[in-house]
């Protein structure tokens, strides 16, 4: 099972890729609009060396983050601005940088690995993923 504080990162990290990469081209929306809002009933999913970490994001406060090894951690979130923040149990709140365009099923792409890792794979999918 995933220590709370990893899967509070992976939780982080899965949101700052939705809300960063450059291949949201398929995002509706103006800037400046509710960046949370595609996100309300779809599913963020990360894959990477370790695994696929899912983020489904049933409504406008709650997140269920199931890890790799298939445990699960409760979390809330919420819009501040044109920011994303997300808070695990027991954890620090963690907030985007602030997003342009909305991240929505269907946007997907590739982060680059930090420090030569290995690349992540992100993708918002309708509905709950798990």
């Amino acid at each position: 099972m995933l220590k709370p504080a990893l899967m509070a990162r992976a939780a982080t990290a899965a949101i700052l890729i939705a809300a960063l990469a450059p291949g949201l081209a398929h995002a509706a929306g103006k800037k400046g609009k509710d960046v949370g809002a595609g996100l309300v009933g779809n599913t963020v999913e990360l894959a990477g060396p370790q695994g696929t970490t899912r983020i489904y994001y049933p409504d406008r406060k709650a997140i269920v983050v199931r890890a790799p090894d298939g445990s699960e951690m409760k979390g809330h979130w919420r819009v501040k601005g044109r920011q994303i923040c997300t808070r695990m149990e027991k954890q620090a709140e963690n907030c985007t940088a602030p997003i342009d365009v909305p991240p929505v099923a269907g946007s997907s792409g590739t982060l680059p690995g930090e420090a030569g890792g290995a690349d992540l794979q992100w993708s918002v999918r309708k509905g709950k993923g798990f």
